[in-house]
């Protein structure tokens, strides 16, 4: 990416910083961050490169060396947020969402996004726990799957059939719109 030569420091850094903000929100977000916890991260991740910013050689790559600061940023925030047990590890919102901006490419992903997370609230309660319990800490579905008294097999058919629900509810709800 070629940029006009700006008169200081500071241009150049808010040139080089917006012409790659999307591709770092991706980044971000490919590490199963959700949307919130994006906007979040890229709060820090921007101040702390402007706070770096006097370290950065011009003449080297500027995505490189963002990449290394958000990484840190993302580890940071995710050490902060493991210690609230409320807080999916790995969004179930994520899994569903991920998939859903690929397919739709209308920019309506800000209304599925509402859709979903007002459907995992309407879950009957059983499915709400079985989704968290999935999605949520460190254990593996194994580990979940005998918790709950089923064998994996099972507990993925149930897995399933709760995403095919929110996924169809979902639906509506975009539809309605």
């Amino acid at each position: 990416m070629e940029y006009a030569k700006p008169e200081n420091a500071e241009e150049k850094f808010v040139q080089m910083f917006a012409g790659h903000e999307r591709e770092l929100r991706g980044f971000v977000r490919s590490m199963g961050l959700d949307w919130n916890a994006v906007d979040d991260v890229m709060q820090m991740v921007s101040l702390v490169m402007w706070r770096k910013w006097h370290e950065f050689d011009v003449g080297s790559d500027f995505m490189l060396w963002a990449r290394v600061i958000t990484r840190f940023e993302v580890l940071k925030f995710r050490r902060k947020v493991a210690r609230d047990r409320h807080v999916f590890r790995e969004n179930v919102m994520e899994l569903l969402a991920g998939a859903a901006e690929e397919l739709d490419g209308s920019g309506r992903s800000e209304d599925y996004r509402n859709a979903l997370q007002e459907c995992i609230k309407a879950l009957p309660e059983r499915s709400g726990r079985l989704i968290q319990a999935a999605y949520a800490g460190d254990r593996t579905i194994r580990e979940v799957a005998d918790e709950v008294g089923q064998s994996a097999t099972a507990f993925y058919k149930t897995l399933n059939r709760i995403r095919e629900k929110l996924r169809q509810c979902v639906q509506q709800r975009l539809d309605a719109t």
